[in-house]
């Protein structure tokens, strides 16, 4: 068995040896043969031996075998992930060994290269059900590509890179990967590898076939992925729609607010012009008096209107700035639910 073939799922048993009666120095030299192909498949599928020592003695938790199984993941797929020895850590010990110091994003999970295991943060909140098996599998593909031969890397970037160009409209998928590029320079393929394979849908037939060698239904998994981000698109739907509902009354308020009291000074001016006429009786009849005294009165019952739908419409603007601060809130309490903490100059 090839590394190439280990990589995607093929596991031969090793041959027996040929058992025939040979002269002493013949079977010596024959173990000798069994014993230098031993040792030379040894050489060639040593990831693969020591991933499988590392499972044999891997005790998954009921956890971490439900994220295996939640994620649809194939055998091949969960024999990757445990062979990472995955542990799910609480936030002081999981930022311990996933660090991250990008403003305003946060990290579920990481695979580190240097002893090939996986660290899961600790997702807590009901509302992200799901979240957490996305994360095991974007991890556990980290761990296949980092098994994975050059030649197969090279065949696998031109269709990772093929979707991304699809994704190219999308602003959040754009933005994600340029946070990768500050926080992980080169890595972009390996990140594609992993975000492509457990949140995009309608993948073309080839890298479907690939990504099949470690998911029985990657459809689900997608969905667990739709499902649990749903969450926080609805917060920032409704907080985008807030903010232009309370922006468009904040100009319709300052606009009438603006006209109530240049219409009033204008108002008070015309009383006193009125009353200093009246006092002066240049009014030459009654009739006179009481139609300018109409309209004046006419004048301020339209401005005492239009001041009290200014009062109403700024009562609802005070409304929905309440609302708006209990949707940071909880858009808060999100961001905390994914690790997502205030970062110092000094971290």
């Amino acid at each position: 068995m090839t590394f190439e073939q280990y990589q995607q799922g093929y596991y031969e048993p090793l041959p027996a040896p040929p058992r025939r009666r040979r002269a002493p120095l013949i079977v010596t030299a024959a173990v000798l043969l069994v014993v230098g192909l031993l040792a030379a498949l040894a050489i060639t599928n040593r990831q693969y031996l020591v991933d499988q020592w590392t499972v044999w003695n891997y005790n998954p938790s009921s956890v971490i075998q439900g994220y295996a199984d939640r994620a649809t993941m194939t055998d091949h797929g969960e024999f990757l992930f445990f062979a990472s020895q995955p542990v799910v850590a609480a936030s002081d010990e999981f930022n311990s060994v996933c660090q991250n110091n990008e403003e305003g994003s946060g990290v579920l999970g990481c695979y580190t290269h240097r002893d090939m295991v996986i660290t899961l943060f600790d997702i807590t909140d009901p509302q992200l059900d799901g979240m957490e098996e996305v994360v095991a599998a974007h991890e556990m593909l980290h761990a296949a590509w980092d098994r994975m031969g050059d030649d197969e890397q090279a065949r696998l970037t031109v269709l990772l890179e093929a979707e991304s160009e699809k994704l190219s409209g999308d602003s959040d998928f754009a933005a994600r990967m340029e946070v990768y590029s500050r926080t992980e320079p080169g890595e972009r393929v390996n990140e594609l590898h992993s975000i492509i394979g457990t949140e995009e849908a309608d993948l073309g037939p080839e890298l479907e076939e690939y990504y099949g060698q470690y998911f029985r239904d990657r459809a689900a998994l997608v969905a667990l992925h739709l499902t649990s981000n749903a969450v926080f698109e609805q917060i920032e739907e409704q907080t985008a729609a807030l903010v232009a509902e309370i922006d468009q009354l904040k100009v319709e308020i300052e606009a009438d607010l603006a006209t109530y009291n240049s219409g009033y000074d204008k108002l008070n001016a015309d009383i006193e012009d009125f009353n200093r006429r009246a006092d002066a009786g240049e009014f030459e009849s009654q009739q006179q008096f009481d139609n300018e005294r109409a309209a004046l009165l006419a004048r301020q019952g339209s401005l005492d209107a239009l001041f009290s739908s200014i009062k109403a419409r700024e009562a609802t603007y005070n409304a929905k700035i309440a609302q708006l601060s209990q949707l940071n809130e909880a858009a808060a309490a999100l961001n905390t639910a994914i690790n997502v903490v205030p970062r110092t100059l000094d971290e």
